[in-house]
C-alpha cells in the first residue's frame, strides 16, 4: 500500500485507533455506518456475508474496505462474537459541527466486544446466560478459583475447589466449567499446552484468553462489588478479580452493573455433569439440539425473560439441603394452592419487559432514550404485581391466612426510577441511532421537565411560525404566486423562485443558491431569524442529550433497587411456573429428606406423558420404584426392546432430580432420599474427531461412574457392554454390576437395564438386587408391549418383533427366524453350529450358565477330542500341523469330508 493512499487525516486517525486494539476487528464510526478497512475488511467480509469494497475505488492504492449499518449492528456483533472473534466499536464522541468542518472529527473506542462480553442484550437468548469466566490456578495441591459474570445481567458468582494444574482430570471443576459452559475463559498467561488441551477437550468451543498475571491480584481490582474484599487472596476472590480487570480494560462502565459477587459451595447443589445433562435432555435435546422436547421447555410456563433464565439455573442446580427444597416447595405450594391469586400473578407478570438487562443496556453509552423507556414500562407494572399479594379474597384456603411464604418472594416498587423516567421521558421516545451524539436530535424530553429547554424550544417554534409566514408575505409582496420557503440542511432556509419569475425578485433578495430551474434567496431578515431558530434549535437538541445524560446517570443510582426488584420478579415467575405445571398436570409434592430410601408410586416420565399425549392421545402407564439400604439398592432390568427400559430409567432419574429443584412431580406420591449426584451411562455416541469410538466413549463414562459414585449417588446404566463382541461386552457388564454391589462404601442406589439376561443369576448371590421386567404379550409373530413393570428377570427380547415394526422387509424378517432358530437350538453346543443355518432344528438344549463351571453331556468320541483340544500348545503348533488337527477331529466328531 503506498503512503498516498493512507496519509489522510481519516486513515490516520483509523491506524491509531486500530494500533491500540491489533487484536480486534475496528468498527469505526462514519455517519450512519460502522466502517472497516484494509486487513480487518478483508477478514469480515467473508465471515458477515457483506460486500468487499475499496475506497478510492479505481486506483491503485485503493483501500479495501466494507461496512454495517448502526442501526443493524447487533446480529453482526453476536455473529462475531460466536466465532470467537473481538470487535473493538469505535464512536464519533464529538458533534460534527463543532468541529466547523475545519478538522477531523473526533473518535474513541469505548468498548470491546468478546465472546464472553457480547455487547447489547438485544441479539441475545433470553432465556439462556452467556459467561465470561476466569480460572485462578495455584501450585499442585491447592485450591482452583472459578469465577463466572453474566455481562447483560450482572450476575456474577465465584467458587473454588481442588484442581490439577499439569491437565484438568474429570472431577469437581471440570464439570462446574461444563456447567457454566462459558463462551470465553481466562487464564494468567501464558497458557500451557497441556492445561489448554484439557480445556479445549472439556469445553468445546471455548475461547482460551491470556491476560496479565497481575489482573488475578484483588488489591489492583478497578472495582470492588460487594462480597469482593481486595484484601482476600483466596482462590476464587483471585479469579474474580481477573473478570473485574478485564471487564474495566474492554467496558468500564459496566463495572458499576456487576455490583454484588456472590459466593457458592460446589458442595450446595446436585452435581450434574455433561453426560447427564444430555442424556436426560433436561436442556437440549437429542434429536436436534433444539429446545423441543426438554425437561425445561416442559417446566417453562414463565412469563419473563428473567423468569426463564431463573427456571433455568434452578434446574442445572438442584439442591442438596432438605430445608431448603422444602421452602421452596412451601412456595410452590402456596402458589398451586391459589388458582385465582396465581392467576392475577400471571397475568401483573405479562407487562414485566426484561429488567436485569434493560438495566445493562441503560449502563452503556450507547443506550437510546428508547431503551429507557422500555425500562420504565417494566417499572411501571411493578406496583400491580406487588398488589397481587394484599391479603383477602375467595382464593384463600382456610387456616392458610396472613402472608406467603418466605421463599415466596414479593417485588418492590422501584417508585424513584420510575417517577424519574417518567417526568422526564416523553410516552414514545424517537428512534435515535446509538450512540449518536449528533446535535440535531431532539423530541424526547418531555416538555415541562426543565425550565431553560422550554424556552429554547419556544422560541424554536416562534422563529418557524415567522417563517412560515413569511411565504405568504413574500408572495404578496413579490406577485410570484409559486414562491416557496425552503429549507437544507447545509445552506439553511431560502425562498426558492423559479428562472421565469427571476425578473420580480426585489432588490434587497440576495442570491443563496443556484439549483436547475430556480435560484433560492435570503434576506438579512429571513438570515437573522434562521439564526435564532437554527441556534434554539442546536441548543436545545444539545441541552436533550445533556439531560439525558443526566437521568442516565441519577437512573444507575437506583441499580440496587432496580436489581433487586429483578431479583424478585425472576424467582416469582420461576415458582409461579412450577406451580402452574404442578396444577395443570396434576403432579405431587414429594417428601425430600435426609434418609436413602428412594420411592416413587406411580410415577411418569414428565416430557415422554406429555408428548404422547399431544401426539397419540395414548395414556402413559405409571409405573411403581423402591430402591432402600435395607432391602434393594440395585434393581437390575431386563426385556424386550420397545417395552419402556429407558423411558422408565430417564423418569426415576428425572423425578428425583425434579424433587430436590423444588417442584412438584408426575407420580402418586414419592419419597426421595437427598441425591448427590446422578449418574447416566445412557445412549451411543462417539468422538471420532477425538479419536474415540462409541464403546470407548461408553467405557470412559463408565469409568467415571465407577470412580466418582457415592453411597448417595442414583446410577442410572442402560445396555453396559454393548458396543463391543457379546462375550466381551457381558463380561464387562457382569463386572460392573458386581462392583457397583460390592465396592466397600459404594452400594449407591443403581437402575441398570441390560439385553444380557445372564446377568438375572446375579440376584441369587446378591442380596442387595432384585430382577424386574416390562410385561409383553405374544401374538402369533406379534408381541403386544403393556408397558408394566413386574418383579422377576425375563429371558428374550423380541428383537425381530421389533424389527418387523420397524419396516424391515419380509424375506430379512424370515431369514433372521431362521438364523435365530439354530442358533438358539446349539447355544449349548457351537462346535457343532452350522456356519449357514438353514431350516429350523430340534427345540434348543438348555441355556448353561456362563459364570459357573458346568460339564456338557459329550457324545462318543467328544471326550478324547476334547482332552486333546486342552492338552495343544498353540505358539508351539505349526500352521500345516494345525489345519490335520481340525480335519482329524471333524472325521472323528462325523463331520463329513473336505466339502
Amino acid at each position: 500500500m503506498t503512503r498516498s493512499a493512507l496519509d489522510t487525516p481519516m486513515m490516520r486517525q483509523y491506524l491509531a485507533l486500530k494500533a491500540r486494539h491489533p487484536d480486534a476487528l475496528l468498527f469505526y464510526r462514519m455517519g450512519d455506518f460502522y466502517e472497516l478497512f484494509l486487513a480487518d475488511a478483508e477478514r469480515a467480509a467473508p465471515l458477515l456475508d457483506i460486500t468487499l469494497t475499496t475506497r478510492d475505488k479505481g486506483k491503485p492504492d485503493a483501500v479495501p474496505m466494507c461496512g454495517v449499518p448502526v442501526h443493524g449492528v447487533d446480529p453482526y456483533l453476536k455473529r462475531l462474537a460466536e466465532l470467537g472473534l473481538r470487535v473493538a466499536i469505535c464512536e464519533q464522541v464529538e458533534d460534527p459541527r463543532a468541529t466547523g468542518g475545519r478538522r477531523l472529527v473526533r473518535r474513541e473506542v469505548v468498548e470491546v466486544v468478546t465472546p464472553g462480553l457480547l455487547g447489547d442484550p438485544e441479539g441475545l437468548d433470553a432465556a439462556r446466560e452467556v459467561a465470561l469466566a476466569a480460572l485462578a490456578l495455584g501450585a499442585p495441591g491447592e485450591e482452583a478459583g472459578l469465577a463466572a459474570l453474566e455481562a447483560s445481567t450482572g450476575e456474577f458468582r465465584a467458587t473454588a475447589t481442588a484442581a490439577d494444574t499439569t491437565g484438568l482430570a474429570p472431577g469437581p471443576l471440570v464439570e462446574e466449567l461444563r456447567r457454566i459452559a462459558p463462551r470465553e475463559l481466562l487464564l494468567a498467561a501464558p497458557i500451557e499446552a497441556t492445561l489448554a488441551a484439557s480445556l479445549g477437550a472439556a469445553l468445546p468451543g471455548v475461547v482460551l484468553t491470556p491476560v496479565d498475571p497481575a489482573s488475578f491480584a484483588p488489591r489492583e481490582a478497578p472495582a470492588h462489588p460487594d462480597g469482593f474484599d481486595p484484601q482476600a487472596a483466596d482462590a476464587a476472590t483471585r479469579a474474580a478479580a481477573a473478570v473485574l480487570a478485564y471487564l474495566g480494560a474492554l467496558q468500564p462502565f459496566a463495572l458499576r452493573h456487576a455490583a454484588v459477587l456472590r459466593r457458592y459451595a460446589l458442595g450446595d447443589a446436585m452435581v450434574l455433569d455433561a453426560a447427564t445433562r444430555t442424556h436426560l435432555e433436561l436442556f437440549t435435546s437429542a434429536e436436534d439440539g433444539s429446545r423441543r422436547g426438554t425437561l425445561v421447555e416442559r417446566l417453562d410456563a414463565t412469563l419473563t425473560p428473567m423468569g426463564a433464565r431463573r427456571l433455568a439455573r434452578w434446574l442445572g442446580y438442584p439442591l442438596l439441603d432438605p430445608a431448603a427444597i422444602g421452602a421452596r416447595q412451601d412456595a410452590v405450594a402456596w402458589l398451586a394452592e391459589r388458582d385465582r391469586r396465581r392467576a392475577a400473578i400471571r397475568e401483573r407478570l405479562r407487562p414485566v419487559r426484561d429488567l436485569e438487562r434493560g438495566l445493562a443496556k441503560a449502563a452503556r453509552p450507547s443506550a437510546t432514550p428508547r431503551d429507557l423507556a422500555a425500562l420504565r414500562a417494566s417499572l411501571a407494572a411493578l406496583p400491580a404485581l406487588a398488589e397481587a399479594f394484599a391479603p383477602g379474597g375467595d382464593d384463600w384456603l382456610p387456616g392458610a391466612e396472613g402472608a406467603p411464604p418466605p421463599a415466596l418472594p414479593r417485588p418492590r416498587p422501584v417508585e424513584a426510577a420510575w417517577r424519574l423516567l417518567e417526568d422526564a421521558l416523553v410516552d414514545e421516545p424517537p428512534v435515535l441511532l446509538r450512540g449518536s451524539r449528533g446535535a440535531g436530535e431532539t423530541g424526547f424530553v418531555r416538555d415541562g421537565y426543565r425550565p431553560e429547554l422550554d424556552a429554547l424550544r419556544d422560541a424554536a417554534r416562534k422563529g418557524r411560525e415567522w417563517i412560515a409566514g413569511l411565504e405568504a408575505r413574500e408572495r404578496e409582496r413579490t406577485g410570484v404566486a409559486s414562491l416557496k420557503v425552503r429549507f437544507h440542511p447545509v445552506h439553511g432556509y431560502g425562498l426558492e423562485v423559479t428562472k421565469s419569475n427571476l425578473g420580480r425578485v426585489p432588490g434587497d433578495y440576495e442570491r443563496k443558491q443556484t439549483l436547475a430551474g430556480a435560484e433560492r434567496f435570503t434576506t438579512p431578515e429571513l438570515r437573522e431569524m434562521e439564526a435564532r431558530v437554527l441556534g434554539a434549535h442546536e441548543r436545545a437538541a444539545a441541552l436533550e442529550r445533556e439531560l439525558f445524560e443526566e437521568v442516565r446517570a441519577e437512573l444507575l443510582e437506583h441499580g440496587a433497587a432496580i436489581r433487586a426488584a429483578a431479583e424478585a420478579v425472576a424467582a416469582l415467575d420461576a415458582l409461579q411456573s412450577l406451580a402452574e405445571v404442578a396444577r395443570r398436570d396434576g403432579w405431587v409434592r414429594p417428601v425430600v429428606d435426609g434418609g436413602e430410601r428412594l420411592e416413587i408410586h406411580a410415577g411418569r416420565h414428565p416430557v415422554v406423558e406429555a408428548m404422547r399425549a399431544s401426539r397419540t392421545g395414548e395414556a402413559f402407564v405409571p409405573n411403581d420404584t423402591c430402591l432402600d439400604p435395607a432391602d434393594a439398592r440395585i434393581l437390575l432390568l431386563t426385556g424386550p426392546n420397545m417395552s419402556g427400559k429407558s423411558t422408565y430409567l430417564r423418569q426415576v432419574a428425572l423425578i428425583a432430580l425434579l424433587a430436590q429443584v423444588g417442584s412438584f412431580v408426575p407420580a402418586e406420591s414419592a419419597r426421595i432420599g437427598v441425591v448427590d449426584r446422578i449418574f447416566t451411562r445412557v445412549g451411543a455416541s462417539d468422538r471420532l474427531a477425538r479419536g474415540e469410538s462409541t464403546f470407548l466413549v461408553e467405557m470412559r463414562e463408565t469409568a467415571e461412574i465407577l470412580a466418582q459414585a457415592t453411597r448417595r449417588s442414583l446410577v442410572i446404566l442402560d445396555e453396559i457392554g454393548r458396543g463391543t463382541s457379546t462375550f466381551d461386552g457381558l463380561s464387562i457388564a457382569w463386572a460392573v454390576a458386581e462392583h457397583l454391589h460390592d465396592a466397600p462404601g459404594l452400594r449407591c442406589r443403581t437402575l441398570f437395564a441390560t439385553h444380557y439376561h445372564e446377568l438375572v443369576e446375579l440376584a441369587a448371590s446378591r442380596p442387595q438386587l432384585r430382577n424386574a421386567h416390562f410385561e409383553v404379550r405374544e401374538w402369533g409373530h406379534d408381541v403386544v408391549f403393556l408397558r408394566r413393570l413386574v418383579p422377576g428377570g425375563a429371558s428374550r427380547s423380541y428383537g425381530i418383533q421389533v424389527a418387523r415394526l420397524a419396516g424391515l422387509p419380509d424375506t430379512v424378517i424370515a431369514r433372521a427366524r431362521e438364523v435365530l432358530a439354530t442358533l438358539e437350538a446349539h447355544a449349548a453346543d457351537p462346535v457343532a453350529a452350522p456356519a449357514t443355518p438353514r431350516a429350523r432344528p430340534a427345540p434348543a438344549a438348555p441355556q448353561l450358565p456362563l459364570f459357573e463351571p458346568s460339564e456338557p453331556p459329550l457324545r462318543p468320541g467328544e471326550r478324547s477330542v476334547l482332552e486333546e483340544l486342552r492338552g495343544l500348545v498353540l505358539d508351539r503348533t505349526a500352521p500345516l500341523d494345525a489345519l490335520l488337527l481340525l480335519q482329524r477331529w471333524r472325521e472323528r466328531l462325523g463331520g463329513g469330508g473336505r466339502g
